[in-house]
């Protein structure tokens, strides 16, 4: 069923404004981000749904915290509207305009995105709510959509999960979080069909278990996914099979982050996981093929070897092998032999994953002050 009226569809792509909401009890805060350059128009057919995904996002200013984040990265990720901290709504973007929060389809067919600040407050979270679903709503009634959530036309009101679902990607939000409260996807569904008093009155929550870090420093994991930097949003994870190895040892705890743990591999930083991008605890010893045989010439050495330029890991001792990492200069890497091949000096390891791994430190040449560092043979 199509679900928009074309001609309110012709004015919103030509005009790109900032639409004004109805009057309701909720105001719109206007707090425009700052483009360097117009991202562009969508084809105004969907709204979609998110929420922000940041358990350490919490308390009272989390909309303000969520909401200047975004505008400082938006190159990145951003929506039009942001809504937290007791029932505030805020409009980044002129409806229309092209966001990047839902995948490169969503984003093209987004009239409006609008993300859900968290909170650990049950009052709070009522009133978010209900801004959450009438400002829904309300947008819904400026673009001609039906009221209809997630149903099987490519129009009208979706969620982040439809969009993983039916285009790309691999984010199911808002439901999870929604979960907590014990808002499910059926009572959206209805809220969305009726509206709510903006007091939160009526909204219905029965919070779940808060969810408690789960693994300790010094555990070695194997992840799915993982994030650059300890505040990246949920849009910039990085699948692991992008990393030169998917497995690593948890060395920090970053309380009051978006990403809570630290994880490195053989003195390499990976990046930054949640629990949810964890699979498993990975147990070193446990027997793992390597992903090329060892090399026969190796010579057993113990050592640490601290570089003085950038060189980079390799699989093996081919001098076209593709980097799988780099370690910069003045880092250190232990190592448990060496492998004279191709020309080079290489030292090597093996990493939490079972892998032999080979940096070569210098020409083989017999002369050690020509290596690139320092504790090979020096």
């Amino acid at each position: 069923m199509k679900k928009f009226s074309k001609f309110l569809l012709s004015l919103i792509v030509i005009t790109g404004l900032w639409v004004p909401i109805g009057a309701q009890a909720y105001t719109v805060e206007q707090d425009p981000i700052q483009f360097s350059y117009h991202p562009g128009y969508a084809s105004n057919e969907i709204i979609v749904l998110h929420e922000a995904g940041n358990p350490s996002n919490v308390g009272t200013d989390s909309l303000d915290r969520e909401v200047n984040f975004m505008k400082r990265n938006w190159q990145n990720a951003y929506v039009s509207y942001f809504v937290g901290s007791g029932g505030r709504v805020k409009q980044l973007a002129p409806n229309g305009y092209y966001q990047y929060g839902a995948g490169a389809t969503g984003n093209s067919k987004a009239y409006a995105q609008i993300e859900l600040a968290r909170t650990n407050s049950a009052v709070t979270f009522k009133k978010d709510y209900a801004a959450y679903v009438n400002l829904t709503r309300d947008l819904a009634k400026q673009a001609g959509f039906t009221f209809d959530l997630d149903d099987s036309t490519p129009y009208g009101i979706k969620t982040h999960e439809w969009i993983t679902n039916n285009w790309w990607g691999d984010h199911t939000d808002p439901y999870g979080y929604l979960a907590q409260w014990g808002v499910s996807k059926a009572r959206l569904a209805q809220d969305l069909m009726v509206g709510l008093p903006e007091d939160g009155s009526e909204t219905i929550v029965k919070p779940n278990k808060p969810n408690t870090p789960k693994y300790k420093v010094g555990q070695h994991v194997r992840f799915a996914t993982i994030y650059n930097t300890p505040d990246d949003p949920n849009e910039k994870h990085i699948n692991a099979d992008q990393k030169w190895t998917q497995v690593g040892t948890i060395t920090q705890k970053l309380d009051g982050r978006k990403n809570l743990y630290k994880i490195e591999n053989s003195g390499k930083l990976l990046g930054y996981v949640n629990d949810g991008d964890i699979v498993e605890i990975w147990n070193p010893s446990q027997p793992t093929a390597p992903s090329k045989p060892q090399d026969s010439n190796l010579v057993s050495m113990v050592g640490t070897f601290t570089t003085d330029q950038s060189l980079p890991v390799s699989p093996d001792t081919t001098v076209e092998s593709a980097a799988l990492a780099w370690y910069d200069p003045f880092e250190s890497m232990e190592y448990d032999g060496y492998v004279l091949a191709n020309g080079y000096a290489w030292v090597s390891y093996v990493d939490y994953g079972g892998t032999r791994r080979f940096v070569a430190v210098g020409p083989d040449d017999g002369q050690v002050g020509n290596t690139w560092g320092k504790g090979f043979f020096n």
